[in-house]
């Protein structure tokens, strides 16, 4: 089952909420790629999952994000972390089905949902101070590549 949650963008990444046993999985997409709470994926599968099991995993399979309506960032793991996590640090017979639905439902679904809600990024141009800027449209905010702001900040200074 999936959930959306309204909050505004400004607050941090907007999660797509799931339901397994009456226990909830958010689940963010970034550049394309699942990414799910550590705390959710610990309660699920009754496990302590903390900064030593981040340890274990590695480095671009953990990060650290503000998710929408908390009040601090959250440790996510990446989709293939999370395999990592249940098929060998924390093997149980039970985590083949929660395997089986993560990958035929939970992915799907969170990919679908993020295209369908607009919550992938979109290419944009605007004009600002005389010249065309490309901007990335994402979650509610515009991006500018820092050579563009390093860019606009030179014209600002000499007008």
């Amino acid at each position: 089952m999936i959930t959306s949650m309204s909050f505004p963008a400004d607050d941090g990444l907007i999660p797509q909420y799931f339901v397994r046993y009456q226990r909830r999985l958010r689940g963010v997409l970034i550049d394309q790629q699942a990414w799910f709470v550590l705390r959710d994926l610990a309660k699920l599968t009754a496990s302590h999952l903390g900064a030593r099991v981040t340890a274990k995993l590695d480095p671009d399979q953990t990060r650290r994000e503000q998710l929408a309506g908390e009040e601090e960032e959250l440790w996510l793991v990446s989709e293939s972390g999370v395999y990592a996590l249940l098929l060998l640090y924390f093997y149980h017979p039970e985590n083949r089905s929660l395997r089986q639905w993560l990958s035929n439902e939970v992915v799907p679904a969170l990919r679908t949902a993020q295209r369908d809600n607009g919550l992938l990024p979109r290419h944009q141009f605007r004009h600002v101070q005389g010249q065309q800027i490309a901007l990335l449209d994402w979650q509610g905010r515009l991006w500018l590549r820092f050579a563009d702001a390093a860019r606009l900040m030179e014209l600002e200074g000499r007008g």
